[in-house]
């Protein structure tokens, strides 16, 4: 995950044009909170897709990043699109606590857990789930 608040991120997303890096997929989760409130709020990063572009990045979109479809089918596509000149970005845009409905639409749980009553509720209304918990 790219931290786009640090002062070399210029350095590392050019890193490709002399080293002619080709191979690689980046993936980015745009679900508009940190820490301390929204980006907007907190500090606006402005189009993330035209700073990848700038570096000379190829964009790959995915509008519902919580959907396991899309992101396979945005996966492939940023797939075929390696090895052609330039690295790919896959920009996701999420749902922080997708499907949880005391976790969605507010950044409070960004680095929280929950306790075992939350974790229980919250794994129940998400069916899906990988591995035990």
């Amino acid at each position: 995950m790219v931290n786009f608040k640090r002062v070399k991120i210029g350095r590392q997303l050019c890193t490709h044009l002399q080293k002619k890096i080709d191979n690689l997929i980046a993936t980015v989760d745009l679900n508009g909170k940190q820490i301390d409130g929204s980006t907007d709020d907190v500090l606006s990063m402005g189009s993330i897709k035209s700073k990848f572009e700038a570096f000379d990045w190829l964009v790959v979109e995915i509008d519902n990043g919580n959907d396991i479809d899309e992101i396979i089918t945005g996966m492939e596509k940023a797939k075929k699109l390696s090895g052609k000149g330039k690295p790919v970005c896959v920009l996701l845009k999420t749902m922080m606590g997708n499907g949880v409905d005391f976790m969605m639409h507010t950044h409070a749980w960004h680095g929280k857990a929950p306790n075992d009553e939350q974790l229980a509720s919250a794994l129940s209304q998400n069916k899906e789930t990988i591995g035990d918990y």
